[in-house]
């Protein structure tokens, strides 16, 4: 395993109008129908209609955006531990 130090990684939604990101690395691409964002878990993708991304917080790594969400998902790295399904077929 890295000794690599990972960010909070933490997401709010309220109401499916607003949310807020914490653990953003880097936006990858925004329109407002789809946000891409680097985080240490992964690459976030949310989807939804009149998204409009604040900046991200040079404090504490943190994003707000609002407008319509309907979706979100994770593509891409993860944590490195083992997932409890490979050590039960081991």
């Amino acid at each position: 395993m890295s000794d690599k130090i990972l960010l909070q990684h933490k997401v709010v939604i309220e109401n499916r109008a607003s949310m807020s990101v914490a653990g953003v690395i880097r936006v990858v691409s925004y329109d407002e129908n789809r946000i891409v964002l680097r985080t240490d878990y992964g690459t976030l993708l949310i989807t939804g209609r009149g998204l409009v991304a604040g900046e991200i917080s040079s404090t504490n790594n943190t994003m707000k955006l609002t407008g319509n969400i309907d979706t979100l998902q994770y593509k891409g790295a993860r944590d490195k531990r083992e997932s409890i399904l490979s050590r039960l077929t081991r």
